[in-house]
């Protein structure tokens, strides 16, 4: 026993004394000896352990899937790939060890699976479904072991929080850049997605567990390498880490991944896509190789591709070396096949029985996600005869992909305390708490000394962030009935401090209206938009589809009018008076038909509903299923179609010569040039498409003044064109007959 304790100080291990039974201590001496002959083995290379006994953890020690069975290493229809040895691999990458016991090898190209493989990567959540033998599963990630031997699984099972938690960043770094292939990443380093969520929201009011956590890697990847950089303090050594910007840093296909001094040293992206592969490529599963993932809308074609490449180095590490030597590793791929909306109305439609027919259903769909709100219209057609014979049975035609980018679950909330921080500045102010302003707030009087971009700040505000939670997803924080809250926040100096915050719900709650309605008055407008351009006018019939989670909101709800109580009657005559704004009775269309949201049945968990849609979606489009879509929003490069609305101001009102959805590459007129300086304004707003009466300094109206201070200026005239989804080239001209002289390039940033 005293070898064991001198060993646990050794280990800056703490030791408390405790009174424990006689069987206890056997237990405790039966771990002393574990631990002992552990160490012999590794320190003394006096093999006193079977095999079996050191590798049955193998898939538990880094991922906590179940341990390994006795036969999974002597069956013939098992084996281990661990143990396999190609014949082609080079001598000095594979070591001989002895074992009384005889463990059998396996070929992992036995266990390659010919199905596909769908990712739904999203803001608070990401989903994965399998296709195999005709038959869809979705699963679990970063489950604890005995979540997979519980009776009783819950729907919400499938959707795996998009969250990492760091324990102990040095020794991750170690272990990560130790293999190339399933590096021995310990658990007890990092934890992923259910785990790392629930640990989180069990300890929401602690700052050093806040601090940890990583929940927003994929709005993580939308920042410019001029943007300020994220870090995460680990919770072993408080050791601050400071991420990267995300890098293109694409593995070169058919070939093995070398871990140089070039390659990225920890991408967050690449882990998690490392944590999914662990699971989907389980030894009891088999290994895939074929991959798929969708993106939002308004995405530039630049950051899909960078999160494919940490896609594909992170499913690609989670293959078995011994596959590498093989003919088949040449097919793994990951590719994006359409966008979420698109491929959740693959979903959806058949889902809810709605028919084809030969001129087309019309539908839209509302995809309410936690980062952003993405909008497409369609429509669901019989094949024609040339489509028929090249083995389609159905047809979707999407066309008019817009969205409102910062309309999701988690922006809501993150503006929600933002709002509350503000009506609490005095109290930040004396306790010198400093908070983090969303992307799409504005300043208010006396934010200088508020606002920082410091772990601490992004800390206090994820904290108020897990208070208000319940408030947007069940309509209450029924504790707070007081309106006050105690919070332990961290002040400048990163000492924790209890703070008296105020909480003013009915605030809250209307700006949630406001904003929830803002986002459907965008969806009706870009609706009337996108089929007017397409067909020339208005179906007579639209089939509302809701996706994402963010879709069963109650304020959703009462604005669509699918809920009966006098609170949401109240919303829904507010929505009917503006959806009437739009459409007038010029317009074909009689009625839009908004079907419920999309719910789990307990009989069939992997049936589509409003959240796994997308990935069940993304399945039915693959490569070799009779549904076939065609594409008209996107561009000849690949990117999706122009999200912004551009121009300048007349009388103190915004005038788009822009719009969203114009072509890409073609000039168009934008204004004069007025004393040196052209005011640039652009929006996504769609409020912009429908009048003239966006006011300058209105939320979401972005306004930059360009220079073109100089005598050869003099009476020219401001043009731009489009050139990729949030950028356009800006030149210059006498007018339009006049040959158009190219100045400068711009990133639209909201």
């Amino acid at each position: 026993m005293e070898d064991f304790f001198n060993e646990c100080i050794k280990k800056e291990w703490l030791i408390t004394s405790n009174v424990i039974t006689s069987e206890q201590a056997e237990e405790l001496k039966t771990a002393v000896a574990f631990c002992n002959a552990y160490q012999n083995y590794f320190l003394i290379n006096e093999l006193t352990l079977p095999i079996e006994q050191i590798w049955q953890n193998i898939d538990y020690f880094s991922t906590r899937l179940p341990k390994l069975d006795t036969l999974r290493f002597t069956d013939l229809e098992q084996g281990m790939w661990e143990f396999y040895v190609p014949k082609n691999a080079p001598d000095e990458h594979y070591q001989e060890a002895s074992s009384e016991n005889s463990v059998r090898a396996r070929n992992p190209e036995l266990d390659i699976c010919s199905g596909s493989v769908a990712i739904d990567f999203g803001t608070s959540s990401t989903v994965v479904a399998i296709r195999q033998d005709g038959r869809d599963e979705l699963l679990r990630i970063g489950m604890q072991a005995n979540d997979f031997n519980r009776h009783e699984i819950h729907e919400n099972d499938f959707e795996n929080p998009t969250v990492l938690e760091f324990l102990d960043i040095q020794q991750l770094l170690s272990d990560w850049h130790s293999e190339s292939y399933r590096p021995l990443v310990d658990w007890n380093t990092v934890h992923c997605s259910h785990e790392a969520r629930t640990r989180f929201r069990n300890n929401d009011t602690a700052p050093d567990i806040v601090g940890s956590v990583f929940a927003r890697l994929k709005q993580w990847a939308l920042r410019g390498a001029d943007e300020a950089r994220v870090r995460v303090i680990d919770q072993k050594h408080q050791y601050e880490y400071e991420f990267s910007p995300l890098t293109e840093y694409n593995p070169v296909k058919g070939r093995a991944i070398q871990l140089g001094e070039s390659y990225p040293a920890l991408d967050p992206i690449e882990l998690y896509a490392w944590f999914l592969g662990m699971n989907i490529n389980w030894r009891e599963r088999g290994i895939f190789l074929k991959y798929y993932m969708t993106f939002p809308v308004a995405y530039p074609n630049e950051v899909k591709q960078k999160i494919l490449a940490s896609f594909r180095r992170g499913l690609q590490r989670s293959l078995p070396d011994s596959l590498l030597y093989g003919e088949r590793f040449g097919e793994f791929s990951v590719q994006e096949l359409a966008s979420e909306p698109a491929a959740f109305a693959a979903a959806a439609l058949r889902t809810l029985n709605i028919e084809p027919t030969e001129e087309g259903v019309a539908y839209a769909v509302f995809d309410f996600g936690g980062g952003t709100t993405d909008f497409d219209y369609g429509i669901y057609r019989e094949p024609d005869d040339e489509e028929y014979d090249a083995g389609f049975d159905d047809v979707i035609e999407h066309f008019g992909s817009s969205g409102d980018k910062f309309l999701g679950g988690e922006n809501l909330l993150e503006n929600m305390a933002y709002l509350v921080f503000k009506d609490n500045q005095d109290e930040c102010r004396k306790k010198n708490i400093a908070f983090t302003k969303p992307i799409d707030a504005f300043n208010f009087v006396g934010s200088e000394r508020l606002v920082a971009q410091t772990q601490s700040a992004y800390t206090n505000t994820t904290l108020l962030m897990s208070k208000l939670r319940p408030l947007w997803e069940r309509g209450q924080i029924d504790e707070y009935d007081s309106g006050k809250v105690i919070l332990a926040l961290l002040n400048r100096e990163g000492v924790e401090v209890d703070c008296e915050i105020i909480i003013n719900q009915e605030e809250l709650i209307s700006y949630l209206e406001e904003r929830i309605l803002q986002g459907l008055i965008g969806f009706a407008t870009a609706m009337k938009s996108s089929f007017d351009k397409q067909q020339g006018k208005m179906p007579e019939v639209v089939h509302v589809l809701l996706g994402g989670n963010s879709s069963r909101s109650r304020i959703v709800q009462g604005f669509l009018d699918l809920l009966e109580n006098e609170g949401s009657k109240r919303l829904g005559d507010l929505f009917d008076k503006e959806f009437n704004k739009i459409f007038d009775y010029n317009d074909d269309l009689q009625r839009w038909e908004i079907h419920p949201v999309m719910e789990s049945h307990f009989d069939n968990l992997f049936k589509p509903n409003t959240k796994t849609g997308v990935a069940l979606g993304l399945l039915k489009i693959a490569p070799g299923e009779s549904l076939k879509v065609i594409n008209h929003a996107n561009q000849a490069n690949g990117d999706n179609s122009f999200q912004f609305y551009v121009g300048s101001h007349r009388r103190d009102k915004f005038v788009a010569g822009i719009k969203r959805g114009d072509s890409y590459g073609e000039w168009k007129e934008l204004g004069r040039i007025r004393q040196g300086i052209f005011p640039l304004l652009y929006t996504t707003h769609a409020q912009a498409e429908i009048d003239e009466s966006m006011m300058r300094g209105t939320s979401g109206l972005r306004e930059q003044n360009l220079d073109f201070s100089g005598s050869d200026n003099q009476g020219k005239t401001v043009f731009a064109r489009i050139i990729s989804p949030n950028r356009i080239e800006i030149g210059l001209a006498k007018g339009m007959e006049q040959e158009i002289q190219t100045v400068c390039q711009i990133d639209l940033k909201l």
